[in-house]
């Protein structure tokens, strides 16, 4: 203040100084804040149309494998629709017994526009209860649709729900991610290294948040065949 009580205006900052903050703040808000585990997914195998190899195990490692060689129900927006009723029906379903099965089927694939896939929903579902994975789940303490996240060193947070998580014996912690892809068997290894990011970031987020030994297991469904742990 001068000596009449008036407030002297502060020195203007230096021009370098002031130029190299404002860049700095820039910069801070283009980098992303915040990743879905589920947005974490592999490259695309390049695999599709041009391909010089035919067989089950190229043409399965791809997210989006050629339609020609997918069963109707993974077509097109039906394997999206349908792999949200399925996880929707395994949300709110007994684990241990089924029960509730077919209502909840009912307004699954009502709500996804599936209805005429219902018997693929429902085999898919039971598939999942008919698994060892699950059934240990559903005697042992366990969660479901569970959201995870952690912050990675570069202060990204990575979240994303879980669809199953339960208590092993020893106090370590299971992580089951299902999945509806039509996977030949030949070609389950190639999916699920395009999924092992989508899963490290819930093994991740899981462990910093309990302290506990984590595991994650991926679970193929199927409609006619036992589900298949990877």
């Amino acid at each position: 203040s001068g000596a009449d009580g008036r407030v002297s205006p502060a020195p203007p900052p230096d021009w370098d100084d002031w130029l190299a903050s404002l860049t700095a703040a820039q910069n801070a808000t283009l980098r992303v804040s915040a990743v879905s585990a589920s947005g974490l997914e592999g490259t695309e195998p390049a695999v599709a149309l041009n391909s010089e190899r035919d067989d089950d195990e190229v043409a399965g490692s791809a997210k989006g494998a050629r339609d020609v060689d997918l069963p109707p129900w993974s077509k097109g927006r039906y394997g999206s629709a349908i792999g949200r009723a399925v996880h929707g029906v395994l949300q709110t379903v007994d684990l241990s017994d089924g029960s509730g099965i077919e209502a909840a089927v009912s307004a699954q694939c009502i709500a996804e526009g599936v209805v005429e896939f219902s018997d693929v929903v429902a085999a898919l579902v039971r598939s999942a209860l008919d698994s060892d994975l699950v059934k240990r789940a559903a005697v042992r303490e366990h969660w479901r649709e569970s959201y995870v996240a952690t912050v990675r060193a570069d202060g990204t947070v990575v979240e994303g729900i879980a669809d199953l998580i339960y208590r092993e014996d020893d106090g370590s912690l299971v992580v089951v991610d299902y999945k509806t892809d039509a996977v030949p068997a030949a070609a389950l290894s190639a999916r699920a290294a395009f999924y092992a990011p989508q899963i490290e970031a819930y093994t991740s987020a899981l462990r910093d948040a309990s302290q506990s030994a984590v595991r994650a297991q991926l679970l193929f469904l199927h409609p006619t065949a036992p589900a298949q742990p990877v």
